[in-house]
């Protein structure tokens, strides 16, 4: 899933130019069993292709292959989220039919394509140059310096059969001299790539990257890192095995069998508060601005790293569809905040800083009280995206301090949680996910008015008299909101804010 954020706000947002004469011969050769590779191959799969990478400046890649059945129309992703004109990165299409007879083929739109007859097999080129903006790095395919991410979904022809999408395809990939490659995706003995949804499929890719394996509970769990860090490989690890078990345990146990985290550096040199990543299938994605502290280091990337890996599980591990992202992505946002101060990678005011903050964006939404969470996330990409981020945020961080509080400490938002995995998991019939997850709210005694309220419907946060009932003040500093705890405070209020990490005998307050 995606989240693009800067670190100062929580939640919110030189390779060699050449490649080496031996590479250069080793792809020759692989062109010439290109025939014997597709022949053997297509029969079984829907998409068959090799990707080449044959420029590291410009970055360029050339991409061959064959569809199982002809077509006329061709089209390629050219929209991701709010990331525009993907398909004017594809170049130099040409195509034949199943005799290998050249199909005339004419341009339609961005990233759509008709021929004059059907053709089965194609040939391009991708410009692959880092996208002028940081944060889409984690949203798109790309090459720079010595790695890249190459994201199958963007790179390849979108493929269907009868209005069904269908991505099982066999996929080769050709890379310069010294280059390593990580992936979720299963390698064959001869080297190839199955892959099952192209959506999903991501091979990061460089020079110098490094691997590293831990079983965490029933997860096979793997990081591939590039750059030089302030940490080691072992500390990221160690970090990520800890939050992977608070989040199986709030969802009531429930483990992936496998995961994969790629973390490399900006391509440019960014602040170190600085961090874009996404979520596909079983693999997470975060690139980072860099510390010299270690200690800064780590509570910087223990913010998306918690959030991206709860990702995993919500929605990812989830039997649900449809445009529920005020959950998984604004809720998913407030639980990375709790296990964040649990595990001690944030303080207890840094909890309550993401909250104020949180507040001071949605107060910069013009319409921000025009639309429900659910409405909102169907404009999540045409303006609305701070509602599904930062109210969705402030509302389960209200949900959650509500429950608490009636229930007298009994419940928790980890209860919602688990009711959804008790119904709505992988093995259970697909269902909207707006309603499935609205049921699990309403299913904890006294929050349905809640739950109709924020969620369901245009509510206002009149944030100063929302938390007051659990011993929170606010107070305004210009154009920042600062949450405090307050300064005298009930036996119930102080209960309730020790078990959300709340320590007065250190002065948090």
């Amino acid at each position: 899933m995606k989240a693009i954020v800067n670190t100062n706000v929580l939640y919110c947002q030189t390779l060699r130019r050449e490649l080496v004469g031996a590479r250069l011969l080793y792809v020759a050769c692989c062109l010439l069993a290109f025939q014997a590779f597709f022949t053997s191959q297509a029969d079984a799969q829907s998409l068959t292709a090799r990707i080449t990478i044959v420029s590291l400046s410009p970055a360029r890649l050339k991409v061959e292959g064959e569809r199982a059945r002809g077509t006329k129309a061709w089209s390629f992703r050219n929209a991701y989220g709010s990331l525009l004109g993907l398909g004017e990165r594809i170049e130099n299409l040409s195509l034949k039919n199943a005799s290998g007879a050249n199909v005339v083929v004419r341009k339609l739109a961005s990233g759509e394509y008709e021929s004059e007859s059907e053709a089965k097999r194609f040939s391009y080129e991708v410009n692959l140059s880092a996208p002028s903006v940081p944060t889409d790095l984690a949203h798109a395919s790309w090459l720079a310096g010595e790695r890249g991410f190459l994201m199958l979904g963007d790179l390849l022809p979108l493929v269907s059969d009868q209005g069904r999408n269908v991505s099982a395809s066999i996929v080769g990939l050709d890379t310069p001299s010294g280059w390593t490659v990580a992936t979720t995706e299963t390698r064959r003995a001869d080297g190839l790539f199955e892959v099952n949804k192209l959506e999903d499929a991501v091979l990061f890719v460089g020079q110098n990257l490094r691997k590293r394996n831990r079983t965490v509970g029933a997860l096979n769990f793997t990081i591939a890192i590039t750059g030089d860090w302030s940490f080691t490989d072992e500390n990221v690890l160690s970090m990520a095995a800890d939050i992977l078990k608070e989040h199986a345990t709030a969802v009531g146990g429930a483990m992936p069998k496998r995961a994969m985290l790629m973390l490399s550096p900006f391509p440019q040199k960014l602040g170190a508060e600085r961090w874009a990543a996404e979520t596909r299938g079983e693999t997470v994605m975060i690139l980072s601005g860099q510390s010299p502290s270690k200690v800064a280091a780590l509570a910087q990337l223990s913010v998306p790293l918690t959030h991206e890996l709860f990702h995993l599980w919500v929605p990812n591990a989830l039997a649900l569809d449809g445009e529920y992202d005020w959950f998984y992505e604004g809720f998913t946002l407030y639980q990375a905040l709790r296990v964040g101060v649990k595990l001690q990678y944030l303080t207890f005011q840094d909890y309550l800083n993401a909250l104020g903050r949180a507040f001071e964006i949605y107060q910069s939404v013009n319409d921000r009280d025009h639309f429900s969470l659910i409405e909102a996330s169907k404009r999540r990409w045409s303006g609305a995206g701070s509602l599904v981020y930062q109210k969705s945020l402030m509302v389960a961080f209200l949900y959650d301090l509500t429950l608490r509080q009636i229930s007298g400490g009994k419940r928790t938002l980890d209860d919602v949680y688990r009711s959804l995995f008790r119904y709505n998991t992988d093995g259970a019939a697909r269902s909207d996910g707006n309603a499935a997850v609205l049921a699990a709210l309403k299913s904890q005694d006294g929050m349905q008015d809640f739950t109709r309220r924020y969620i369901e419907r245009a509510s206002a946060i009149d944030l100063s008299t929302a938390i007051a009932p659990f011993g929170l003040t606010t107070q305004s500093l210009g154009a920042h909101t600062i949450v405090r705890v307050a300064g005298s405070l009930t036996r119930s209020q102080r209960d309730l804010l020790r078990k959300l990490g709340y320590n007065d005998r250190v002065g948090h307050a």
